[in-house]
């Protein structure tokens, strides 16, 4: 286990590649969005901000600023789960940027076969303006999740002693906050949810399990 964190720290320097990366999307969303960057940093505390962007953008809920969040969102989680294989050694191949960038490639394609399959059960069942709401809720908390997370992994990149204790807060943090997510998620969409429960436990297993299954099928 020794050697093989030797072996990461002599190739961390691409972790600030990322970094940089994270920043330029950060910085473009600012300066393009500097208004609703600010309101979707406050989701958890404010989520009247919800209704009014959706009402807005409801026929058109991809566009660039929900693109520069989605690769920040890419970046950062690649880099949380990078991350907790570093400290926890889950498997002694993921020590190199490749191993990175592969993890990038398999969070991007579980993201987009929820995103297609939850379009596609949505076009069957008729229920596209629900799928939109309940996914909209979604995507929007989970940008302010990330957003928050921000700085305590960068703490956990570059803390010189304690990194390990800085990166299980930051797991702790990002564990809390998912959960905080589905909460607000059910609580603002729950009388969808209870006049379309079979539709809601279909989108359970269909968005949530389905495409993780697939995506651990395919990569283990």
């Amino acid at each position: 286990m020794f050697e093989a964190k030797e072996i990461i720290h002599q190739n961390h320097h691409w972790v600030s590649l990322v970094f940089l990366a994270i920043l330029i999307f950060l910085t473009w969303a600012k300066v393009l969005y500097k208004d609703r960057l600010l309101h979707t940093a406050s989701l958890f505390f404010a989520n009247k901000y919800l209704f009014i962007y959706f009402n807005k953008e409801k026929n058109d809920i991809i566009n660039l600023f929900q693109f520069l969040l989605f690769m920040i969102q890419l970046l950062a989680l690649s880099l949380v789960l990078y991350f907790a294989n570093y400290f926890w050694q889950f498997s002694a191949k993921l020590n190199a940027l490749n191993d990175y960038l592969l993890l990038v490639a398999a969070v991007g394609m579980y993201f987009c076969l929820r995103y297609l399959i939850g379009l596609f059960l949505a076009e069957i069942f008729n229920i596209k303006n629900k799928f939109n709401r309940v996914a909209y809720d979604k995507v929007s908390y989970f940008n302010n999740l990330v957003l928050w997370i921000l700085p305590f992994l960068i703490l956990s990149a570059y803390a010189n002693i304690y990194k390990e204790l800085f990166f299980k807060i930051t797991f702790f943090v990002l564990v809390i906050l998912l959960i905080l997510r589905y909460v607000l998620v059910l609580v603002n969409n729950k009388k969808l949810i209870v006049n379309n429960l079979f539709y809601f436990i279909l989108y359970i297993c269909a968005l949530e399990i389905a495409p993780l299954a697939i995506i651990l099928k395919l990569t283990i």
